[in-house]
């Protein structure tokens, strides 16, 4: 696909999406930033992660958007195994919460607490402090710089400053004038009806054979044994979803995606589709490499994931659903440093009222 048919299809794609936003989340698109050592994301529902970045001890702060919005802190100290009380600059912290050891589950200490009361006093107690320790020794800490910019960011962006709901600009101000989270799902069309495939491998070979243009352009050279994990699968009654592998790494393969009209394969126009957050030079990011991607005809949904490395701790995941013309964002969700966290645990920074990856996945 050359330039000018890549923007046309991204705007297209893209509109669905830009009417969702300026209908779903008040203080504007998504957002990922650094504030010192501690990243914040707040995704279109203005539902807020806050963490650290130090490799040693992890600390998320998740706050749901809304005047009823969740909250839960969680702090995991890799190196230790026993979790002693929390200690803030070498003091410990007299207040109640959740200590758990390390155990066949986890191999580390933590912490939890799922109190907006306890969060909110910890947070008061730690303005001033700058680590924090599970273990009375204090050799294992977390650093605090940069968290009481980042909380006040948070509370700015949902609403919360003086608040009584606020993690740290608290206030008198009543939980029912925060503004409301999003719940209204949007009405999507239904997924086609499914019209199985009887020409899967000669729809590859032709759309391969007559997309040599886009597969250098891409740099893709699909290998024979590339070309075995590649795959077509049915969109609707005119069109495929021609799915080619570009090459396997150590860990995860990746793949260029053609809509294909079952009639002309060699007609097939490559999918490139646009992502929630802006690139490195502050432009709308696409995607045109879907890593592990995988579609299912039944739900209309399209998957992938890529992970930083192989254990897991960065990366991006994504979810499309497929009406019949165009591909919707369902989920997206993306943790860009590789700095030692939980595997998988990516903030949101999409995601869709009632719609979840867990009971829509395969």
């Amino acid at each position: 696909m050359n330039l000018s048919g890549k923007a046309l299809l991204l705007s297209v794609l893209f509109g669905w999406q830009t009417v969702a936003m300026a209908a779903a989340e008040p203080s504007g698109e998504p957002v990922q930033r650094f504030f010192k050592g501690w990243q914040v994301t707040c995704n279109n529902l203005n539902d807020c992660d806050i963490r650290n970045v130090d490799e040693n001890m992890r600390i998320v702060i998740r706050h749901q958007a809304g005047p009823t919005g969740t909250a839960t802190l969680d702090i995991m100290s890799f190196d230790a195994s026993k979790a002693e009380g929390v200690w803030l600059d070498e003091k410990r912290w007299d207040h109640a919460i959740t200590l758990s050891d390390a155990d066949a589950n986890n191999d580390y200490a933590s912490a939890h607490s799922d109190s907006l009361s306890d969060i909110q006093a910890l947070v008061a107690t730690a303005k001033n402090a700058t680590t924090v320790s599970l273990t009375s020794d204090n050799e294992i800490t977390g650093s605090l710089s940069g968290l009481n910019a980042a909380l006040l960011f948070v509370d700015e962006r949902q609403g919360r400053l003086g608040n009584q709901t606020a993690l740290f600009k608290t206030g008198s101000g009543l939980a029912a004038s925060v503004p409301p989270r999003a719940t209204v799902a949007p009405s999507l069309p239904p997924v086609p009806p499914v019209v199985p495939l009887d020409n899967a491998q000669a729809l590859l070979k032709k759309v391969i054979a007559s997309q040599q243009p886009v597969l250098e352009q891409e740099e893709c050279e699909p290998a024979e044994e590339d070309i075995a994990r590649s795959e077509a699968q049915p969109l609707d009654a005119q069109h495929a979803l021609v799915m080619i592998n570009c090459g396997m790494g150590a860990y995860q393969s990746s793949s260029l995606l053609f809509i294909t009209p079952r009639a002309a394969p060699e007609k097939a126009q490559q999918l490139v589709l646009p992502l929630p957050l802006h690139n490195d030079e502050d432009k709308p990011d696409s995607i045109s490499w879907f890593t592990e991607a995988s579609y299912d005809p039944q739900s209309g949904q399209l998957f992938q994931a890529a992970r930083g490395r192989g254990i897991a701790d960065c990366g991006e995941s994504a979810t499309w659903r497929y009406d019949g013309s165009m591909f919707h964002l369902m989920s997206y969700n993306s943790q860009p440093g590789c700095d030692g966290g939980e595997p998988g645990d990516w903030p949101s920074v999409w995601a869709t009222p009632g719609y979840t990856d867990n009971e829509n996945s395969r």
